[in-house]
């Protein structure tokens, strides 16, 4: 299974065993593995993502599937957006 995950202009690609299933969990611990300062700009030391971050899959809020244990098929897009606030 191939992913395509979107960081700014940053375009990581991850790619997983066609058996078994992908979460974003396990997605996120690969870019750990593979590009770790991203990974640690993401997620603290416990593996949570930083509230200042969302992340997308083919445009949808993880927040309204099933968070971190959302899971992924060949060709999703996922996207981590930093969130911008300020008055």
């Amino acid at each position: 299974m191939r992913l395509k995950l979107t960081y700014g202009r940053e375009e990581l690609l991850s790619q997983f065993s066609a058996e078994g299933r992908v979460n974003v969990k396990q997605l996120l611990q690969s870019v750990k593995n593979s590009h770790p300062k991203f990974y640690q700009r993401w997620c603290d030391r416990e593996g949570n993502l930083y509230e200042s971050l969302s992340i997308f899959i083919n445009g949808n809020h993880i927040r309204y599937c099933n968070g971190l244990e959302t899971e992924l098929k060949e060709g999703d897009e996922v996207y981590i957006i930093p969130l911008i606030t300020g008055g």
